[in-house]
């Protein structure tokens, strides 16, 4: 087995980061994002992993 050490710093990272959302497909994009919002969702926050719908309704005077 043949065993090797690997390490990048944040901005290799960042490059990769920005390379890689930069090849994705718009659709691609948002599929991710959705996933990413709704990991936070769970695991960060103490509320619903959807948007809520905010309604405003006004008379005219």
């Amino acid at each position: 087995m043949k065993k090797t050490i690997f390490s990048t710093n944040s901005q290799e990272l960042a490059k990769q980061d920005l390379k890689s959302w930069r090849s994705m497909s718009p659709e691609e994009r948002l599929d991710e994002l959705e996933l990413l919002r709704i990991q936070a969702g769970k695991f960060l926050y103490e509320y619903p992993t959807r948007f809520r719908r905010i309604i405003r309704v006004t008379r005219k005077a």
